[in-house]
This record gives structure tokens, sequence and C-alpha cells, in this order.
């Protein structure tokens, strides 16, 4: 009865970097073979062991040795192995070579982002620019919170795949920077905003360790609204500058209720709700008013360039 050790190996892995244990069935091994030419073999070959490629496998299940599996994982001979090793003819040692490390798949995923951008890629990905893309990021965006709505746990794995895209296509396009210096920088960020994990910080002041390293980064910004996202929804641009002025102690000068109305937190739907149809019925956009007062009353510059939510609320209003 022949013994043949099952090589396997990640193509995520730089070639050579094998287990011991692999190494070590290698150099022991009367044979190693394998259907095809591959970074393994190649690096096996550098190591001084011969690799036979064969077309047809059977002379060496004959015979026994190390099998290097390609990178398809060569499924019809696993599946001939199998009935080999059920009928006793085949006495079969599984070596695991190397093992993908946890987002190995992200590498296959910036790999085939990258042919779709390449010359023989796909037109209409090759076409796009940030400014044309920039409406699927939100709307992507708007799916995942949906997902998470809907607690459904298979929408929003898809849902999360589809948003995770989207960076990897604006990396692909950029010419300043790729998605390594994306992902570079992410991680040196978030070292930095926790020394209570990456350092001796008292957990206790996360909060004011946090604001501290984002003021250092960011010594330009000197209006406490700085890095809000102009491109919010009205409503959520005013939650957030007003979070940001508390934030830093500072004042807001803000509009009062009308005098006798108080809201509750379980009525807040409804008047927001009815804020909304009192400015329908005054002939005024909602969500250009609020923004109007957000930016007015925070001492924000106007957008030159409206976003996504300001630019339908114009087309609504040229259209009517």
């Amino acid at each position: 009865m022949s013994t043949v050790t099952w090589l396997l190996t990640s193509p995520r892995i730089p070639a050579g970097l094998l287990s011991v244990e692999a190494w070590d069935a290698l150099h022991e091994a009367e044979a190693v073979a394998a259907f095809d030419e591959s970074p393994t073999v190649e690096a096996v070959r550098d190591a001084g062991i011969d690799v036979d490629l064969v077309e047809d496998a059977a002379e060496f299940l004959e015979a026994g040795g190390v099998w290097i599996v390609g990178e398809e994982g060569d499924e019809e001979l696993r599946e001939a192995l199998a009935e080999y090793v059920a009928g006793g003819e085949i006495e079969l040692d599984i070596v695991y070579g190397s093992w993908d490390p946890p987002g190995a798949r992200l590498l296959d995923l910036v790999e085939a982002v990258a042919r779709l951008h390449a010359e023989d890629g796909c037109p209409w990905h090759r076409a796009q620019t940030h400014a044309t893309l920039g409406p699927y990021l939100l709307e992507e965006s708007y799916e995942v919170l949906d997902a998470i709505a809907a607690d459904d746990p298979d929408e929003l794995r898809e849902e999360l795949g589809d948003l995770l895209f989207q960076p990897l296509l604006h990396a692909s396009l950029a010419e300043d920077f790729d998605i390594d210096d994306v992902a570079g920088d992410l991680v040196e960020k978030i070292v930095r905003r926790h020394p209570h994990v990456w350092g001796d910080a008292d957990p206790e002041d996360l909060y004011r360790h946090w604001n501290e390293a984002k003021a250092a980064e960011k010594p330009h910004r000197d209006h406490p609204a700085d890095g809000v996202s102009r491109q919010l929804p009205s409503l959520a641009l005013a939650a957030k500058v007003i979070e940001r002025f508390e934030d830093q102690g500072e004042a807001l000068d803000l509009p009062e209720l009308p005098e006798g109305i108080k809201v509750e937190a379980a009525d807040v739907g409804d008047f927001l709700l009815a804020a909304v149809a009192a400015a329908r019925a005054a002939g005024v956009d909602p969500e250009l008013a609020l923004r109007r007062a957000v930016t007015e009353r925070a001492g924000l510059e106007p957008l030159e360039t409206p976003g996504p939510h300001v630019s339908e609320t114009i087309e609504h209003e040229d259209a009517s």
C-alpha cells in the first residue's frame, strides 16, 4: 500500500513560507509531484528538491510520495484519492504547508478590482471617476442600514460586501495612493487613537484620548463643526453640528420652541413630521430650510457644490 501526502498551501502566502511539517515531508519523500508549475513548486525546487510535473497521476499514486496541490485544488484527483482510501488501496496523510490568515480573501478582492480596471477589464468600471461612483457609496451605505434594521444576517453579509467594494474601487482609481496606503493610514490612526489598547493609558479616559488625538491630527480645524460632512442630510447635519458645539463647550445660537410647547421623547417623531408638513404647507422645502438654518446659525460657509440630498431637492424645486 502506498502512502500519499496531500500537501495543501495557500496561494495568498508567499511561496516557500511552509510549515516545518511540510518541509520535513518534502525532504523525506521519495517522490514529489504536481500537475502544473506554481510558485510553491518553484520554491520547493529552489530548496533542492525535485518536483515531477505529470499529466496522469496514476503512476505517482501507485508509488506514493508528496503531492503539491495546485491553486485550484486538484478536485478530480482529490475525489479519486478518496475512493482509493475508502478501498484500502492508499494511505493518505494531509499536511498543511500554510494557511490563509484572517482577512486573506481581501487580497482576492484587491486582485479582482485590479482586474476590472486593467486595460482588458470592464469598460464600465474603467470609465468611472470618484464623482460618478460617489452616489453608489451613499446608496450601499443605506442598504447596509436596511439590512441591520431588518435583522437579516445573510442580507447584511451581502450588503457589507457591496459596501466594501466601494473603497477598493476608489483606491484603484486614485493616482496618488493605493489601497495599501489607505489601510496603512487607517491602522496608524486606530493605534494612535486607542492608547488604552496599544499603550498604558487609562481606559476611563478613552473619550478624552480620542479627542486629543483627533485635535493633534487636525490642528488646522478651528471651527467646532470642522470635519462634519456637509453631504449629510440636513437633519443628521443639524444633530451633528449641535453635538460638536456641545463637545467644544461653545454655545450655538439655537431657536427656542414656541411658548407652551414641550416635546416628550415619545413625541419627537410626530413633532418633526408635523414640522415637515408645516414647511410644505408654507411652500418651503424642509431639507433646504433646515440646512440653511444650520449653516447660518453655526457660521458655516454654504456649500458651493450641493451634495446628493441637496441636489435632489433643488431639481425637484426647479421641476415644480
